[in-house]
Formats: structure tokens, sequence, C-alpha cells
């Protein structure tokens, strides 16, 4: 059994429980990056840079990369924020991360850029440049660029390019470092604030009515990775009138099958109509298939693990319980006193986003996979045919997830950062890919 599997597996789930399976690309394909911006930013630190000329965005495979941009010759720079417990030292990385390169390359070698001084943004920076010979593929480069935007947090900008394209690749990755800059940490909070008094006045203009009638009875996804059937997710809202007190709740189910894993994940969510209670439960159980050399006349069984978390807000005090196999943690949270988004919230709401223009809202709501409240962001962005995306950051130092809706706010596709992608079908092809209702 993998347990770093499980965990990463199950965080894709809860992923996809969010913001009404808000991890869309528009197409499935990456994006030019000059369609969404002219700079490219997190939220966290308020870092922005301008990608290379031409580049789209890639997937990020699960690496933990912000962004990836890809460039000519299938090179690719990346862009990574790390953060430490204890004050950094640029050396100290730079060999460590020297270390590990070589112990992986034993026949790579520095090249001459790996001495230069750098400064992205003013600030202190140190960079890592190897030559990898290969005489299967080709010779390639790795360089690290390192750059500290405080005492414990750092900024890492990754080349990975072969060496005969290097020249170019590295003129790219130079002008984009050239191009970093930090925002200043008063005007990122009233950048905040504001887009915090957009997110709660537009809360208040919704009432119980709208959301209620804005709610999907079924929704089926297809879940697929590298363009092949993995799974299946089945999402349902119903108004629950008869429920002390009356509200809206929201049940999920889905499977995923990796290799000989089999992840089953069911959801419940409700919340108040007044808003004054929510609570939700979810479980998700891995079943490992065994493997390798056993006897042939002894039964195959699972290997059987499961996470569970359960979350109750009554007014504005937040519980949270976090199962894992061999551990229980209590998560005690206040809710904040304004733009506060439910867990069913997530699910209800992005059908009535306001996209008769752009606008970018921000909320506080309580993230699954990071078991914190935290500062989520939704830049919507208007699609001419009457459709819109939702550009969708669960947290201020993750990456933008994307979410497609039609005109009617229906939820059309979804592709998770690591590519792994869903697109809304109909019960009939669930049946006949899976067999199951």
């Amino acid at each position: 059994m993998n347990m770093t599997a499980g965990r990463m597996c199950l965080t894709c789930v809860l992923s996809m429980l969010t913001l009404g399976l808000a991890c869309v690309s528009a197409s499935g394909q990456a994006q030019s990056a000059t369609d969404q911006a002219a700079r490219w930013s997190e939220q966290a630190h308020g870092m922005s840079l301008t990608p290379p000329p031409g580049a789209a965005e890639g997937e990020s495979v699960g690496d933990g990369a912000l962004v990836r941009f890809l460039i000519q010759d299938s090179a690719k720079i990346s862009v990574f924020i790390r953060r430490t417990t204890t004050p950094l030292n640029l050396k100290a990385v730079k060999d460590k991360a020297l270390r590990e390169f070589s112990f992986a390359y034993p026949s790579a070698v520095a090249m001459a850029q790996d001495t230069q001084p750098i400064s992205p943004a003013g600030r202190q920076g140190i960079g890592l440049y190897m030559l990898a010979p290969d005489d299967q593929s080709g010779d390639w480069v790795f360089a690290q660029v390192f750059m500290l935007i405080d005492q414990t947090t750092l900024a890492i900008f990754q080349l990975e390019c072969g060496a005969d394209s290097f020249d170019s690749s590295q003129s790219a990755f130079a002008d984009m470092i050239d191009s970093v800059d930090l925002a200043d940490p008063a005007e990122l909070d009233r950048v905040r604030s504001k887009r915090l008094t957009a997110g709660q006045a537009w809360l208040d203009s919704l009432t119980t009515e709208q959301i209620k009638q804005a709610a999907v009875p079924e929704r089926w996804m297809r879940i697929l990775r590298d363009g092949k059937d993995i799974g299946y997710l089945r999402v349902r809202q119903t108004d629950e009138a008869e429920h002390v007190p009356p509200g809206i709740g929201v049940s999920v189910r889905s499977r995923i099958i990796d290799g000989n894993n089999t992840y089953d994940t069911e959801g419940t969510f409700f919340e108040a109509d007044d808003r004054s209670v929510e609570f939700w439960t979810i479980t998700t159980t891995l079943r490992s298939e065994q493997t390798g050399v056993r006897d042939p006349d002894a039964p195959s069984l699972p290997n059987t693990q499961s996470w569970r978390q359960t979350g109750l807000r009554d007014g504005d005090r937040i519980e949270v319980s976090q199962e894992s196999p061999g551990s229980i943690k209590k998560l005690p949270w206040t809710k904040p006193p304004t733009a506060y988004l439910s867990q069913v919230d997530l699910f209800a709401l992005p059908a009535l986003l306001p996209r008769d223009q752009p606008a970018v809202l921000a909320f506080y709501a309580f993230n699954r996979n990071a078991h914190k409240l935290s500062l989520r962001t939704l830049r919507i962005e208007p699609m001419p045919e009457g459709g819109y995306h939702v550009f969708d950051r669960p947290t201020p130092d993750s990456a933008e997830q994307v979410a497609t809706y039609d005109r009617y706010g229906k939820l059309l596709e979804c592709v998770m950062p690591d590519g792994q992608t869903f697109i809304a079908t109909t019960p009939r092809e669930i049946r006949r890919l899976w067999g199951v209702l």
C-alpha cells in the first residue's frame, strides 16, 4: 500500500468537491498565458511576472508548481514557492539542490551561468545551472534560480530544456526573471480588502430563493487521465424544506480507479437557509488489491483504509475533525465576520456568479485539502458566446484552478492542475462505461 498515493488521491477527490467541481480549463488544452492577462501573479506574497512570449500554461503534474509555462522545443519553466520554519541561507539552499541533482545524475556538470550574480525584484538571489549528458534522449539542461521573498520563504524559478535549445530558452528564462516584481504589502492588503468587500456585496445580493432555483438536482461527470476514463462523479443538490432548520443539502459520490487501487468517496453537506448552521462529512475509502506472488487458491482480499472529515459550524464556531489511518485531529476555527462561503455555497453559488463583465471576488472558506480557513479568490471572465470562466485560487499560495460554465451556469468541463479531466455527461453514459448509477 502506498500511503503517499492514498493521500494524493484523497486530495484529488476533495479538490473535486470544491466550487461545484471548479477545476476547469476552457477546452482541456493548454491556454496561452497572454489570453489570461499580461502578467501572471500569485496572491500570498503579491509576486508577479511576465510569461515568456508565446508561452502556454501546462499542467503541474502534482509537483506543487504554482504555474508551468511551455515554450519552444519542449522546454518548460516552472514557478514554486516553498516555506520553512527556520531562516533560509541561499548558498545552503543551492548546495542542497546541487547534491540532490548530482546524486540523481552523477555525470551532470555545472555550467558557466552557475556563477553569475542575480537579484530578481531587487531581492537576494542565486542560480544553479547543470548540464546533464544523455546519450539516448540527448543532453539537457536543468536550471533553478532561488529568490528570498522573506527569511523563511523562497521562490524557485526552474528551467528544463534540451541542450541544443538552451540559448533561446535561457534568454526567455532570464527575461521572465527580470520581470519579477513583488507588491508592496500595504497595497496587497488594500487589494484583498477591496475584493472581500466585493465578495460580501455579491453575497448580500443573493436570496435563498435564487440559490434554491439555481440548484442542480443531479450532475454526472466522467473522470479522465491522459484521455482514459478512470472514474466518475455524481453530485445531487436538494431543498431540505422539512429539515429542522430548513436548508439546502448536497450529496456527492465518486469512484477513481488508479492501477490496483480503488478510491470511493461519499460526501454529504448541509446549510440552513438562514446560514446559521452548516455541517458536512466526507469519507474516502481506499481498496488496494493484493499483488505479487501469492497462493493461487487463496482469495484476493483488498487492503482497505479510510479517511474521514467532518465539520460543524454553529453560529461563528467551526470545528473540524480529520481522521486518517492512525490519527485524529480536531481543528477549531472562528467564522470570519465577512465574505464567508459555506461548504454548500461552494457547490451552489457558481451558477449565480456575476458574468456581465470581468470581476475579481474574494471570500473566506474552509479549505478541505489544506485543513484550514483560507482566503479564496475567484476571477470571473465572460466569454463572447455568453458562458464564463472562473479562475479559482483556493488558497493564496496555490495554483489557480479554472471552471468553465455555459450561459445558464451549467458546468461543462473540468481539468485539475495535474491534468485530471472531468467531463459533464449523462447517466446513460456512466451506465455504459461503469455499469452503475
